[in-house]
């Protein structure tokens, strides 16, 4: 508690707003009613553009409007932090929204104008959105509810990033919630709650599917008279041939060669054998002692990139785009940003079986929730602004058009048109209606704990800093100290 903590106020120091006594930057952005507004008062540059004579009396008047714009600030703010308590009755519900889906997220494309559509509709309900996109959510999160300012609603993975806000009482059960709306009760199957179903209770409304997808470029197969490898074998020999033509036979990063391990690793269990391993009640053994073997064999060849570790996924993906890899094995959301010049060679096909024992499996599941915190459940005003702003967010409004336009995977069942979206995007849909699927291990079934150190433990054993045998040995020991209580 006290490490985690002290992070969170380490985290807080990044952004105290530095101020001299020239210069006084305030920037605030909101959605009013639709209208994304920013204001920028620069001082320094205004101070520029006066005299020196008049500078005294601009000072004044600067510091007259300072007053009054820091006690309205201070005034609004803490009506919105006690979530409009105080406001006069039949005021605007204020409702903070934590989001991560934006900036260069495909899935910002329709989730931003979904909020300020439902903005525009709701003249009762003011939407109060916070930006981080990708992964800087999690750090953001982290010092805001360390900082007992917890947001209303925020997007977020399932609980193995989310487990000790749930401990701590910061999220709200919705299972009474979603039980009594006739529209969100059956909307989704069952299964795509799993990832924040803790302890009996259902922590989150679903957003997007997940899942992982092995393409390659046909042409470059052919260019070098390689079959299209359907075993671990077949694999190695491909490898070896485009290894001696000078190309990189896989774009990857660490995550890639870890969601071959995985899938390697789930052709040959089950979910519930995998439930079995993350809540300590079996260990693992050969069948990931058997996976480690071959994506450390891969990294020896020289199937991946050098320095993969540094890499972030969307430039490995580049070396797949600039034709400099033939295979590319990651998640479904980098299929929006694949050289469109490039679709008419490329190709989706199973993952390489491991060996004869082995079943084609896709890796599959619900990654994206939405959140309801806490102290927005305990306000009646705002838990029934906050329910119908997550509905909305959660519902057809977004699901339909995020896969018809192929940016990402909805978790509602449904037809939807896709004739319009990628080659590469129908295949992986193709795919996962035919191919057997089971929800990858590293995205909803380790405990926060583990997943919080299990990329580190995998990227030792991707970099040879340990072995195989030691790599499953550590993971039995990270989770018999933190096994999953989720199920």
């Amino acid at each position: 508690m006290s490490r985690r903590r002290s992070s969170a106020n380490d985290d807080r120091d990044k952004f105290k707003i530095e101020a001299d006594e020239l210069k006084a930057d305030v920037t605030k952005e909101t959605y009013n009613k639709g209208k994304k507004q920013s204001h920028t008062v620069n001082l320094k540059q205004r101070m520029m553009n006066v005299g020196k004579r008049e500078r005294g009396k601009l000072w004044g008047l600067i510091a007259i409007s300072l007053a009054l714009v820091v006690t309205g600030c201070s005034s609004a703010a803490n009506n919105e932090a006690q979530g409009n308590g105080d406001a006069a009755e039949g005021s605007p519900v204020t409702i903070r929204l934590m989001n991560s889906l934006t900036g260069s997220q495909p899935e910002a494309l329709v989730f931003e104008p979904l909020i300020e559509k439902f903005d525009q509709e709701h003249e009762d309900i003011n939407v109060r959105v916070e930006t981080a996109a990708g992964n800087s959510i999690r750090e953001k999160l982290l010092a805001e509810v360390a900082a007992n300012n917890t947001p209303d609603l925020f997007v977020h993975w399932g609980v193995r990033r989310t487990e000790n806000y749930l401990k701590e009482g910061k999220i709200a059960d919705l299972s009474e919630l979603i039980e009594q709306d006739s529209e969100v009760k059956d909307l989704y199957p069952e299964e795509s709650y799993n990832g924040v179903v803790y302890q009996g209770g259902t922590y989150g409304l679903p957003l997007t599917n997940y899942s992982y997808y092995m393409m390659i470029n046909r042409e470059l197969f052919e260019q070098h008279n390689v079959e299209v490898p359907t075993t671990y074998d077949e694999l190695v020999a491909a490898i070896e041939t485009f290894k001696q033509a000078g190309l990189i036979p896989f774009a990857a990063n660490n995550h890639s060669a870890r969601y071959m391990m995985l899938t390697w690793l789930a052709q040959k269990t089950t979910t519930e054998e995998l439930i079995q391993r993350t809540t300590a009640n079996e260990p693992f053994g050969d069948e990931l002692l058997q996976a480690a073997e071959k994506a450390v064999a891969l990294q020896k060849m020289g199937a991946f990139p050098e320095g993969k570790e540094t890499l972030a996924t969307a430039q490995s993906l580049e070396l797949f785009n600039a034709e400099r890899s033939p295979m590319f094995y990651q998640l479904g959301w980098t299929i929006g940003s694949i050289n469109p010049d490039l679709l008419d060679k490329l190709e989706v096909v199973p993952f390489p079986l491991a060996d004869a024992e082995a079943e084609s499996t896709v890796l599959s599941g619900t990654g994206f929730y939405i959140y309801m915190s806490q102290d927005a459940y305990d306000d009646p005003l705002r838990r029934d602004a906050a329910w119908k702003l997550m509905k909305t967010l959660a519902g057809p409004e977004f699901g339909k058009p995020l896969q018809e336009q192929g940016i990402g995977i909805t978790p509602i069942p449904g037809e939807y048109d896709v004739s319009q979206t990628s080659v590469v995007f129908q295949q992986v849909l193709e795919q996962l209606e035919q191919a057997r699927t089971i929800p990858s291990m590293d995205e909803q079934m380790l405990s926060q704990k583990v997943s919080d150190e299990y990329w580190t433990l995998t990227d030792q054993l991707s970099l040879e800093a340990i072995t195989p045998q030691q790599y499953v040995e550590e993971l039995n020991k990270l989770i018999a100290d933190n096994p999953s209580i989720q199920f």
